[in-house]
């Protein structure tokens, strides 16, 4: 049977449309974490079933406790915390470190934060209410830690270290509810190029804390240009490759009479370990937690002066 020029463009018209419905049937689907595109934390509601096991919450908190109790014994008690006890007081120090340990306190509220989140969705809260709750639990220790520090002679409760601490805790919670975070990751790198702060505690490491070695920390904000891309640019660029700007301090920061302290910015390459996508929900965690730690990447530093390093954070 022979059709008439407007039968045929009719015809060919739905069978244009069937066609483009059929290959773009697949963006209107669900977005989920094998998508590099999408949140990985969106796939949580999906895989795992509410229902809380009250076993599970009291070993939760039995943990938490001991956990406590072992950082208090084996960290705290012979770091900062071995002077005589003074009486409670307030202290921001904005001087200590150029304010990087703010950074330091926002860095370990995260990890405090998506540790207590896993242990929440095991226990079976729900999704929202394991990310509240998690960043609850984030504050509380801070404020445990900074009323310890409230009675030492040579620190104080400050108030802007638990502010930063608490900020940290709830930024997995942001990560889940805020799309502008899909966007960026924070990530820590540490290696010991210099040992002045050690130095500063005449030489031993034993009685040292590393966390409080911000000359040798570097602190990041990763940026992934393969999802700020238009879909039809994405196949032109590796999704793991990102580009981050990082923020430490040189060595005279320890000296709070050096005349020459000062910050320092690095740029450099980095990798999206979230773009390799496995796809069972352990890796998915672990990946999560590999992805706060900024692998070394050439790099280079850009304030106060030029210098070009290979593999960042080592230096040679």
């Amino acid at each position: 049977m022979r059709l008439s020029f407007p039968k045929s463009l009719a015809v060919f018209v739905f069978a244009l449309v069937c066609l483009v419905q059929s290959t773009q049937a697949a963006p209107f689907d669900p977005p989920t974490w094998r998508d590099s595109t999408w949140d990985y934390r969106s796939e949580d509601s999906v895989d795992i079933k509410s229902e809380i096991s009250w076993w599970k919450v009291g070993g939760l908190g039995a943990l938490t406790l001991s956990s406590f109790g072992a950082a208090y014994i084996f960290v705290f008690s012979k770091g900062w915390w071995d002077d005589e006890r003074s009486h409670f007081h307030f202290e921001n120090d904005f001087e200590y470190s150029l304010n990087l340990d703010k950074l330091g306190h926002f860095a370990a509220g995260v990890i405090l934060g998506e540790t207590f989140y896993e242990g929440y969705r095991w226990a079976g809260l729900s999704e929202f209410q394991s990310y509240l709750f998690a960043g609850l639990s984030a504050m509380t220790t801070h404020i445990a830690i900074d009323v310890k520090d409230g009675y030492s002679p040579r620190w104080g409760f400050s108030v802007f270290d638990v502010l930063s601490g608490t900020l940290g805790g709830f930024l997995p919670m942001a990560e889940r509810y805020v799309p502008v975070f899909k966007y960026v990751d924070l990530k820590w790198s540490y290696w010991i190029n210099s040992d002045a702060y050690y130095d500063k505690n005449d030489g031993h490491v034993g009685d040292a804390v590393f966390t409080d070695d911000y000359v040798n920390q570097t602190f990041w904000a990763s940026f992934k240009p393969y999802r700020m891309l238009p879909a039809g640019a994405r196949k032109y660029y590796p999704s793991w490759l990102a580009f981050a700007a990082g923020i430490s301090v040189n060595e005279e920061t320890m000296d709070y009479h050096a005349k020459n302290r000062h910050r320092e910015v690095y740029l450099a390459l980095d990798y999206d370990l979230e773009a390799f996508r496995p796809q069972s929900r352990l890796a998915r965690t672990l990946i999560k937690y590999l992805n706060y730690f900024k692998l070394p990447a050439p790099t280079i530093q850009v304030y106060p002066e030029f210098h070009w390093y290979l593999l960042y954070p080592i230096k040679f």
